[in-house]
């Protein structure tokens, strides 16, 4: 009798085992998911005091600190786990970039001009002439509040008569996937384009921190976008309590100070440009891996965050 006791409750103890396991890994797993979402959290409100402590009232570029302290971004201990605000690398590099990116580097697509879309269009996504018109014209019918036509864009009545029809919003985008709607646009073209392209800001592009990709869709020639770039990383000659030489703090001295440095302006495409570009940015985005060792896998906030008002614009998680 003893034995048979001994067996059944060794079987019971096995049965419960295989019963309970399966419901304890699964509450210690959403344990480290809710520790995860909240150390990111953490590294979200990291990212915004980094942003606001900037101390180039003036201007800001890519030697501020919330694009160059690793410190602040890169494997932050909390929590019991660690997060990262990452960036994505510039073309060529496999290395990850920690830091925020400021929307003002891109194209705000709820302003700019005909000429700026096209060019985008273009020489960034590879579309003829004639179809960048379309997208182009499209899209300044799709944000301007009225029916009429331009030249060669889409009104209510073209979508209105597609197999799974919808209106013509006739307002701003309020996210940039919002671009897939618009007509001539597929997600071959999006792709190739959404990394340089924004909904946030005045339209004015940063010329401290923009690429060479945005520089050309505003029209410069490839010569002086490289020039700008060549410029923007020249000998940094930045000491405590002094300004880089390399760096524009006012947007009315740009052509010239271009000009000092021998960048060309054949054609006048940076004296036509210059209108568009300025040197502040007012709108953050940071992407937040919050992690545990022992999980191996993180979650993931992405955000961006307003400096002027003081508000959170975006937010996702994954």
């Amino acid at each position: 009798m003893v034995l048979w006791s001994l067996f059944f409750l060794a079987m019971l103890a096995v049965a419960i085992n295989a019963y309970v396991r399966p419901q304890l890994e699964f509450a210690g797993r959403l344990l480290g998911k809710a520790k995860m979402h909240y150390i990111a959290r953490a590294g979200v409100r990291r990212a915004i005091i980094e942003a606001e402590s900037d101390e180039t009232k003036e201007y800001d570029s890519l030697y501020d600190s919330w694009s160059t302290n690793d410190a602040a971004f890169s494997n932050v201990p909390f929590g019991g786990g660690t997060f990262s605000v990452v960036k994505p690398a510039p073309p060529g590099e496999s290395k990850p970039q920690y830091g925020l990116t400021d929307e003002e580097s891109k194209i705000n697509i709820n302003k700019a001009s005909h000429d700026v879309l096209k060019n985008l269009f273009e020489k960034e996504a590879g579309v003829e002439p004639k179809e960048a018109d379309v997208i182009a014209d499209s899209i300044l019918d799709w944000i301007d509040e009225d029916d009429s036509l331009h030249k060669d864009g889409r009104e209510d009545d073209y979508y209105q008569l597609l197999i799974e029809p919808y209106p013509c919003k006739n307002g701003a985008f309020e996210a940039i996937e919002e671009l897939l709607l618009v007509a001539g646009m597929t997600r071959e073209i999006f792709d190739k384009v959404k990394d340089i392209i924004t909904i946030y800001g005045d339209g004015m592009v940063n010329v401290n921190t923009a690429g060479v990709r945005v520089l050309e869709a505003l029209g410069l020639s490839k010569e002086a976008a490289e020039g700008i770039i060549s410029f923007r990383a020249g000998q940094n000659s930045k000491k405590e309590g002094e300004v880089p030489d390399n760096v524009f703090m006012d947007a009315s001295a740009i052509v010239n100070i271009l000009k000092e440095a021998g960048v060309s302006d054949e054609g006048g495409s940076l004296t036509r440009a210059a209108s568009m570009l300025g040197v502040k940015s007012y709108n953050f985005r940071g992407t937040v891996a919050g992690s545990l060792a022992r999980l191996g896998r993180s979650e993931t906030i992405t955000f961006v965050y307003g400096r002027n008002d003081k508000l959170i614009k975006y937010w996702r998680e994954e």
